[in-house]
């Protein structure tokens, strides 16, 4: 039975993704290059964050604020970390044309829209603001693309007909 029968991968007459379909790929590798550099921007601008967690609890000392700064950052990074490579996983069975990918997919990019235009009514940088504005046109591209016809028959390719 094996990859034939693989209820999870359409059969195609011809495997190689649509056009629609790769540029998508090519999108969400890029969404997770651009959530990298907002990790790092987030992380230089370390003294936002201390000040943050001075206003939340006022009488933190300055080694309470540092270690809670860094115990921050590190689960910041870590979750962000699990995060780009579950994406990029996730990219590859979208490329192989398995459609709980890209449900999964339009998922997570519309969650990434939903935060993105919550972020730009909060308060944050000028460079934080275009990080977010990028990554928001990225996940919007990301949806449309995995929902164009090409790509709608590549996932659907060899499924019963939907009546």
């Amino acid at each position: 039975m094996g990859a034939l029968h693989d209820p999870g991968r359409p059969a195609h007459p011809d495997p190689t993704p649509p056009a629609d379909v790769l540029r998508a790929v090519q999108l969400m590798f890029a969404r997770v290059a651009v959530g990298v550099v907002s990790a790092v921007v987030t992380v230089t601008s370390g003294n936002a964050i201390k000040s943050s967690i001075r206003a939340g609890d006022p009488a933190l000392r300055p080694d309470q604020v540092e270690s809670q700064y860094a115990r921050t950052v590190g689960i910041a990074t870590g979750l962000g970390v699990v995060v780009a490579v579950l994406f990029v996983l996730v990219a590859l069975q979208v490329r192989e044309g398995r459609n709980w990918a890209r449900i999964v997919t339009w998922v997570v990019a519309g969650l990434g829209v939903l935060g993105g235009l919550l972020a730009l009514f909060s308060s944050g940088t000028l460079v934080e603001k275009a990080i977010t504005v990028v990554a928001l046109l990225l996940d919007v591209q990301i949806i449309v693309l995995l929902a164009t016809r090409s790509a709608n028959e590549y996932f659907l390719a060899g499924k019963a007909p939907r009546y």
